[in-house]
């Protein structure tokens, strides 16, 4: 009797760490989906900023499409405006 409930508690502990799992995981899909369907930006920062040259329409458009051009955190994916990035393309 005493080994079942401690089996008992055991798949109990293990269910419980995996709800919590569970729980972060479906929080990173609703934050992912609420990026995907959030409206895209009515200003191209690019061209409003008057920024030219080959080079710097690509950090644009890298920038436009969610990734990071600053030296900070160049490449990775970015779930809001950066103000590192936004102070590169305003370079001139």
């Amino acid at each position: 009797m005493e080994k079942t409930v401690r089996e008992l508690k055991m798949l109990l502990r293990e269910m419980i760490i995996e709800l919590g799992e569970l729980k972060e995981r479906v929080a990173h899909l609703e934050r992912e989906v609420a990026r995907l369907q959030a409206p895209a930006p009515e200003i191209d920062r690019v061209t409003q900023i008057g920024i030219q040259g080959e080079g710097y329409e690509n950090l644009g458009r890298l920038y436009r499409e969610g990734y990071h051009i600053c030296s900070y955190s160049f490449g990775q994916q970015r779930h809001e405006d950066c103000l590192f990035c936004v102070a590169q393309l305003e370079k001139e």
